[in-house]
């Protein structure tokens, strides 16, 4: 179960974090955008040097259980991946940050973005766009990003499995299959036409979007999730980067980058 919030335990960190003291964190890649960006910025001018490592959210837990990694904190999709971390007795403190909702993403380097602008946000319509010949889908890893594990769940439940095969061949279609970290790059350069992606994503990168529909949208299971590591290598940085993220800027920052408030 998710700690609740102890506000005088996250801002002691916040005032005691010593100028130019790292924090090393592996988060989803769906936040790239904003970690790499307003957030590294925002700690820099506390004197927290922001060292992150993004990566799929199961592919963070099997790092860390693999003994290949050693973070201060995490900020993952899935809440069962810190309750993997939990389980393992790695977890000091965890808390909810809020939810995103899986739609296809594209640019305007996209080959399809004609037909992708008249798309509507209904299983038939995304079908005829999906099934269309030729074009390059690109996801991620069932096996290693929760996000890729949504895609497939989303694509059954709209379309059917057969049809759903049809459109994303195996579940590790190596034609479609990207890093979660690399994936927006693929639709911003034009090697892939379109994405399955976070809202979230979709927002800080200025990408056109679709949400899918109903429950496929998976706005219940994609819940973001931060947390504070048990022996963390920099306990007082650690505890300033949940302050920041929990409270003011980092609120603010998250919220513009697409999360949906879940406190």
């Amino acid at each position: 179960m998710l700690a609740k919030l102890a506000p005088i335990f996250l801002l002691a960190g916040l005032t005691a974090a010593a100028p130019a003291q790292s924090v090393t964190v592996m988060y989803a890649g769906s936040l790239v955008t904003p970690m790499e960006g307003p957030i590294a910025q925002a700690l820099a001018q506390h004197g927290i040097r922001f060292q992150g490592e993004p990566r799929g959210s199961t592919a963070i837990a099997n790092f860390i259980l693999g003994g290949l990694r050693r973070p201060d904190a995490v900020v993952v999709v899935d809440p069962a991946v810190v309750a993997r971390l939990q389980s393992a007795g790695l977890v000091a403190r965890s808390w909810p940050l809020g939810s995103a909702t899986l739609g296809i993403g594209w640019t305007r380097r996209s080959r399809f973005a004609g037909a992708l602008a008249h798309t509507h946000a209904t299983a038939a319509s995304l079908y005829a766009l999906l099934s269309t010949p030729g074009i390059r889908i690109a996801r991620t890893d069932p096996q290693l990003d929760p996000k890729g594990r949504y895609t497939v769940q989303a694509a059954t439940m709209l379309f059917g499995g057969r049809r759903t095969k049809a459109i994303l061949g195996a579940d590790n279609n190596p034609a479609q299959i990207f890093p979660e970290e690399s994936l927006i790059v693929r639709l911003e350069t034009g090697e892939a036409d379109v994405g399955f992606v976070y809202s979230t994503e979709a927002r800080a990168r200025h990408l056109h979007f679709i949400p899918l529909p109903g429950a496929a949208s998976m706005s219940k299971q994609i819940q973001y999730v931060l947390a504070v590591m048990k022996d963390a290598p920099h306990p007082r940085t650690a505890r300033a980067f949940a302050a920041f993220l929990l409270h003011g800027d980092g609120m603010r920052i998250l919220r513009a980058a697409g999360l949906i408030s879940g406190r």
